[in-house]
């Protein structure tokens, strides 16, 4: 587990809650916690660490907790594999099959996560995981320093990437990247509505990848740059059940387009996309094999140097966001409004508590790389949400002050939230540069 060692100086208020920065167990790793939560506030992985990516760790069992537990032993068994533990991750994201109990999934993680600081944590429920699993989790962890660089793992398979190797099983496997050229993560893509055959599940995860793939393109990246993806199906009209076999062969693609190097991936349905008729929605993180050229531009105006965002200033949100070489980053866990907000607030409470806590990393929002946004339709007020969120996204990012270096963003429809939340707000942060 993570061991408390000392306490730094770097105080933050976070909703009437001082919080103060810890050591973590990895060199170098600190740590936000987050008073009276079973998880931290945020965890920093060091400038230029070499991270471990998991997608697609299943539980399955007869109640949440046996499920839960059993997807937290998997995980442990893939750290182990890497000569990690459960002290080297620093957030974990789970989505839970509907009606599942809340309560088993926090007992599970308490009992792997009962001493010192947990890692970052967000938590919703989707509306269909595949091969009847109750519990599907990804996860980040981050190699000590001593590991040197780049990381000897055994078995680890080398990639046309210098900077990525995979190890484990050829479907969905762990990625092994180092940081030291920096990180690429996109906004979630959805399909092009002139599809040919716009019935069939497949052509719409077929036309985000390949929306994605112009993406990647624009900043000189290729399909076998990417380590990890967040696949996200939609329920179609008359078929209430998500075809996640239509993945399959997409999948089989991409590893022909990676000479056999295809990438970790997280699988699991949402609600749906409204009247857009389109029913995938897909993300992507990428690595750079060298450093990218947009930060030899020095007369660049962007608010944090270590951090260039593409897209159209047009747009609501950008495209892409790529991070320096041997950037920190901080894992924001996921953010709700405290229990009795009112629905219409949420958006505003939720995104003012990230404020706050981007705030106590020593960073303001113009820093924010990524958004993830998970939002919950609530009947007939649902359009009401949306449009709240809407609003404050726009006051805080889509502003004369910030665009148009607004993060990349994924605006996802969920099943539900523990608490009967509407929504919940996670985020990666570039930590600005010291001075001397």
């Amino acid at each position: 587990m993570i061991r408390l060692t000392r306490r730094n100086v770097m105080l933050g208020l976070v909703a009437g809650v001082s919080l103060a920065w810890v050591t973590g167990y990895a060199e170098g790793q600190r740590v936000l916690p987050a008073a009276g939560a079973p998880y931290s506030a945020a965890v920093v992985s060091p400038a230029g660490a070499t991270l471990a990516v998991f997608g697609g760790v299943a539980g399955v069992g007869a109640d949440g907790e046996t499920a839960s537990a059993a997807a937290l032993a998997e995980l442990s068994s893939r750290l182990d594999a890497l000569g990690l533990d459960s002290g080297h991750v620093i957030r974990i994201r789970a989505a839970l099959a509907s009606g599942v109990d809340f309560g088993g999934w926090n007992r599970a993680w308490q009992n792997v996560f009962a001493e010192g600081s947990p890692p970052a944590r967000t938590t919703l429920y989707s509306s269909g995981l595949p091969d009847n699993a109750s519990v599907v989790l990804d996860a980040v962890a981050v190699f000590p320093d001593e590991r040197g660089y780049p990381v000897s793992v055994v078995g680890s398979r080398p990639t046309l990437n210098p900077n990525l190797r995979l190890t484990g099983a050829r479907k969905n496997p762990t990625a092994i990247v180092g940081t030291r050229s920096g990180l690429f993560l996109t906004s979630g893509a959805l399909p092009n509505r002139d599809l040919d055959d716009p019935s069939s599940l497949e052509s719409h995860i077929r036309s985000s990848l390949n929306n994605l793939g112009q993406t990647l393109s624009s900043q000189g990246l290729r399909w076998h740059d990417m380590f990890f993806l967040r696949i996200m199906p939609t329920p179609q009209p008359d078929r209430p059940t998500i075809d996640f076999d239509a993945w399959a062969p997409v999948y089989e693609s991409l590893g022909e387009l990676t000479s056999g190097h295809a990438t970790p991936y997280t699988l699991w349905g949402a609600p749906g996309f409204g009247a857009s008729d389109r029913y995938s929605e897909i993300e992507v993180w990428a690595v750079p094999p060298s450093s990218s050229p947009v930060f030899s531009d020095i007369g660049d105006t962007a608010p944090n140097p270590l951090l260039r965002m593409s897209g159209s200033p047009r747009s609501f949100i950008s495209s892409g966001a790529m991070i320096a070489p041997n950037a920190e980053l901080a894992w924001l866990s996921g953010v709700v409004a405290p229990v009795g907000t009112a629905p219409a607030e949420e958006s505003a409470v939720a995104v003012s508590i990230l404020k706050q806590r981007v705030a106590a990393l020593g960073a303001t929002l113009a820093d924010v790389a990524e958004l993830r946004v998970y939002r919950v339709a609530a009947g007939t007020d649902g359009d009401e949400l949306a449009a709240a969120w809407n609003d404050v996204y726009g006051a805080e990012w889509n502003n004369a002050e910030n665009n148009p270096h607004k993060p990349v963003r994924t605006n996802y429809l969920v099943e539900d939230l523990p608490g009967g939340r509407h929504v919940e707000v996670e985020a990666i942060v570039v930590l600005p540069s010291k001075g001397f």
